[in-house]
């Protein structure tokens, strides 16, 4: 990861987290937590707008007064102001950051969690729901499983899990990732208790 991005996913975390204690705050979590998904959607899929987030040639005025025309009574107030101080902070480029950000804390605030599983073949509605059970009965989470297909997996499940990646036989698909999860803890306990001693 480069410097500017690891600088711009820190600048996220800390705007997100300000603007989620707001939200809960002033209760406005669902719209706000759309509102931020709409932004972070329009940075990635519009030129124009992201143009405008990031040209360094536009000063903060020039770029608030551009923000007001799109958004003012467009968004709801507490998004509308968050943006021009964001703007005002010159962090305005830091906003598909601040949007992803925001939505991993809205998943830790509901006790969700995403998993994306690699299969072979798209798993019926039936499967996909056990599998998603299973996992969160084991996480102790909600479950929001995504599948990517790839014919060369054949008779195997990948998972992802955060930073942790798993496989298991798709027959014993529950148990085996139950499992895996056990081991990967320990074996994640162990190399930290390693690491403790070494150092």
């Amino acid at each position: 990861m480069s410097s500017s991005a690891s600088a711009h996913d820190s600048v996220g975390r800390l705007y997100a987290s300000a603007l989620m204690e707001l939200s809960l705050e002033q209760q406005q979590l669902d719209t706000v937590a759309q509102e931020m998904k709409d932004l972070g959607e329009l940075a990635a899929s519009n030129d124009d707008f992201r143009r405008l987030i990031e040209n360094p040639i536009l000063d903060n005025q020039q770029r608030g007064g551009i923000l007001q025309r799109l958004f003012e009574g467009r968004l709801s107030d507490l998004t509308y102001k968050f943006l021009q101080t964001v703007n005002r902070k010159d962090r305005l480029s830091a906003l598909p950051a601040i949007a992803s950000a925001f939505a991993s804390l809205l998943a830790e605030h509901l006790n969700q969690i995403e998993v994306q599983a690699h299969v072979a073949a798209p798993m019926d509605g039936g499967t996909a729901g056990r599998v998603a059970d299973g996992l969160g009965a084991t996480l102790g989470k909600q479950v929001t499983l995504t599948q990517h297909v790839d014919p060369a997996l054949i008779g195997v499940l990948k998972l992802r899990i955060g930073d942790l990646r798993l496989d298991a036989s798709v027959q014993s698909q529950l148990l085996s990732i139950e499992q895996l999860l056990v081991a990967a803890g320990r074996e994640k306990a162990r190399a930290s208790a390693l690491a403790g001693a070494e150092g």
